[in-house]
């Protein structure tokens, strides 16, 4: 009586009778065979997962502060059953049930593609940098170990203490530990708290401990989140494969005929030549834009790769019309040329600065670059294009902003697939939530004027 009755209190709108309603509707049997309803094996797993999908919405992401405001929250103790669940029990759930969260994710994605939200010729990748939970003194970096260790060793032992000595080759312990391992994992860095995170350059700068997350957004107006990564990489290049599949697999999941033709755009991050190269492999039943294919202008004073001309033939002529030496291939695999006659070249003061200009390319990827540049320029590839910031840049939006989750709260890795996951499953909620309040009613009006409410779907018998 002196808390007051949650049932009573929350008003009929609010965003917690809303998540409830969206969490009645999912099975979650798997789970639920481990629960008693004598309270031998804890809380309800509805009660537990509403709980965290509410919380995740407004902004509350550590057990310790969801179980705090459960003591005193009325909306947290509605979806609770007025029960104030201990932080341990709040860890205990989100830490044992990623696969759930993963399952429920895929049931959200099904209740839109039900409801006709979602459009598999709208699709747009992207990615976002999640703070570790790790400090930057846990972060070790290939270069910077290989140049201490280079230091290191050029200190006389015999000159040094005992203590010296034993100061010194822990220092030599740890930065070859952390080549060693940057070497295994083939990284550049390394975090040693946390093996899931990496140094990252984050958008204000700063370089410090993070996570990559990659995801799929479907539709303009619905932004749904059909598919998400959770890794250590640095960036963008070479991900898309990873990401695109995925959502095949989640598509597939929910029933969408395999025939479906899927079109999906992503940004520069992802214009490396294993994402052209798959671009280009999937042509046929996926229809891939990736921007970044043009080259920028004004880069260098001096002629760029656009001014020379290669032959079919592997020949080159260099902007003054002369042909170049070559092709030879390059140490890095890429084929080269070098100029012939640049000292006396009338043009030699726009091309080079040295004795003679040479010139590398590598042709299957100025054949990829060439072919995704004609599928961007067309009309209709730029239309579609155009909607990728529209489709997924409000997703990130949404997850950092609004619903605050910036930095990870656990550094155990299936605990960090767990709680983005969570997060992701509680956008799609929050996105289910937002396009129900506008869905249609029909009714129907009859000779007499009458006015008849049906249902929200249109009666087939009409």
């Amino acid at each position: 009586m002196v808390a007051g009755c949650p049932s009573l209190l929350v008003p009929g709108d609010h965003l917690a009778r809303g998540v409830l309603r969206i969490v009645e509707q999912f099975d979650v049997s798997a789970i639920e065979a481990t629960y008693s309803s004598l309270g031998r094996h804890g809380y309800a797993p509805r009660r537990l997962l509403a709980v965290w999908i509410y919380a995740s919405l407004v902004g509350l992401h550590h057990a310790t502060k969801v179980a705090t405001a459960l003591k005193t929250d009325l909306a947290l103790r509605l979806l609770s059953g007025g029960h104030a669940i201990s932080r341990s029990k709040l860890n205990e759930f989100r830490q044992k049930h990623g696969a759930l969260f993963a399952a429920l994710i895929e049931q959200t994605v099904a209740m839109a593609h039900r409801d006709g939200l979602l459009d598999p010729e709208d699709l747009a990748a992207d990615s976002m940098r999640l703070r570790a939970n790790a400090s930057t003194k846990a972060v070790r970096t290939l270069s910077r170990s290989k140049k201490r260790l280079a230091e290191l060793a050029t200190v006389d032992e015999s000159a040094l203490s005992e203590e010296e000595r034993i100061a010194h080759r822990a220092k030599v312990d740890k930065h070859r530990n952390a080549v060693a391992e940057c070497e295994k994992r083939d990284r550049t860095s390394i975090v040693t708290t946390n093996p899931s995170a990496a140094l990252m350059k984050f958008p204000d700068g700063a370089g410090l401990p993070g996570h990559r997350i990659s995801t799929m957004a479907a539709g303009v107006k619905a932004r749904f989140i059909v598919a998400v990564l959770v890794t250590a990489e640095t960036n963008d290049y070479g991900t898309l494969e990873s990401i695109v599949e995925a959502t095949l697999k989640m598509l597939s999941g929910i029933g969408m005929p395999p025939d479906t033709r899927l079109q999906v755009a992503a940004d520069a991050g992802y214009c490396a030549q294993a994402d052209l190269a798959y671009a280009d492999r999937v042509r046929e039943h996926i229809d891939l834009l990736i921007d970044g294919t043009h080259d920028s202008e004004g880069r260098s004073r001096f002629f760029d790769r656009t001014r020379f001309t290669i032959a079919a033939d592997g020949s080159a002529t260099c902007p003054a019309g002369t042909p170049m030496k070559g092709p030879s291939r390059h140490s890095d695999g890429r084929t080269m040329w070098t100029g012939i006659g640049c000292a006396n070249c009338p043009l030699r003061s726009q091309c080079t600065d040295g004795r003679q200009r040479s010139l590398t390319a590598n042709l299957e990827l100025d054949r990829l670059r060439l072919a995704m540049q004609a599928r961007m320029d067309s009309a209709d590839g730029k239309k579609r294009y155009g909607r990728r910031i529209a489709t997924v840049e409000p997703v990130y939006s949404n997850i950092e902003s609004t619903m605050n989750f910036r930095r990870a709260s656990s550094r155990h890795e299936p605990t960090i697939q767990a709680e983005v996951l969570l997060k992701v499953l509680a956008h799609n909620v929050s996105r289910l939530l937002a396009a129900r309040r506008l869905r249609r009613v029909y009714c129907l009006v009859t000779a007499e004027g009458l006015l008849v409410w049906l249902r929200s779907e249109f009666p087939a018998a009409l």
